[in-house]
């Protein structure tokens, strides 16, 4: 959970409110998602120390000669750290949101006050052929990435999955280069998991790791893939899976939650 940066876009907001040139709509919006992801961190804090109450509760039963823990303990505590883990997932993700257009507001106003200092001379158009000056010619229209990219996200955020992912689909066609390409397709993935279309959700990841193998969501990615095959009952692939996330990703929370989900399963690693 990256906390030092969520509190620091709270400040980087702060300042950037004291700056007349910024458009007020974007303060107030991103000022209202600053407090909307701090209460989101404040709920996975509580649900982690929860899980974490749980384990603990859970190893001293072990050590205890006079209780057992059942498989349904197991079971039960594997779905909380799975859940734990996609809450912390879309939170990371809302952070670095806010830290790409809270950059964008800065690079907004360092290019104002560049122009308030050294204004550009403001050129005639020439002139027709009959003599009269001809109408400027206004900005071509350019998509805009960040746009498009925040807002398939928002959707996302929100529950509108079918808006999601067309907007990702659309991102990553128009942008297939940017840095933000792979977290596209991934978050495809997430849309169709969270839809409960589990075979679309397997495509999506697999698309994302053929095209971005070494993408930073490849852990979760081949991890989704494994609870996506076991929410179809393909428990021996699952199992297959999730064996792989654990050897490929050692130390990671995607192989913690892997070891987890196999123990339950009763399958030895």
């Amino acid at each position: 959970m990256n906390l030092k940066r969520a509190f620091g876009l709270v400040a980087v907001a702060a300042l950037l409110s004291g700056v007349g040139c910024v458009m007020p709509d974007q303060l107030s919006q991103i000022q209202k998602d600053v407090a909307d992801v701090r209460q989101e961190l404040r709920r996975v804090q509580e649900d982690q120390a929860q899980t974490l109450s749980r384990l603990e509760a859970l190893e001293n039963r072990t050590a205890s000669s006079q209780d057992q823990v059942t498989r349904a303990d197991l079971a039960d505590l594997a779905v909380r750290i799975d859940q734990v883990g996609r809450e912390t997932s879309i939170s990371d993700e809302r952070i670095n949101d806010l830290g790409r257009r809270l950059d964008g507001l800065s690079q907004d106003v360092e290019q104002l006050r560049s122009s308030s200092r050294s204004p550009a001379p403001v050129m005639a158009p020439p002139p027709t052929e009959g003599g009269e000056e001809s109408p400027p010619a206004g900005p071509a229209a350019q998509p805009d990435a960040e746009a498009l990219y925040n807002t398939a996200y928002a959707d996302f955020s929100k529950g509108n999955y079918a808006l999601a992912v067309s907007g990702f689909e659309e991102y990553y066609d128009k942008f297939p280069d940017s840095a933000l390409a792979d977290n596209a397709l991934y978050w495809i993935g997430e849309c169709h998991f969270s839809q409960g279309n589990f075979p679309d959700a397997v495509r999506a990841f697999d698309r994302l790791l053929e095209q971005s193998p070494r993408s930073d969501k490849a852990a979760a990615a081949n991890l989704k893939k494994g609870l996506a095959y076991l929410e179809q009952n393909q428990i021996g692939q699952a199992i297959v899976q999730l064996r792989f996330v654990h050897s490929t990703y050692p130390g990671s929370d995607e192989a913690k939650i892997a070891r987890d989900k196999l123990t339950s399963l009763g399958a030895p690693l």
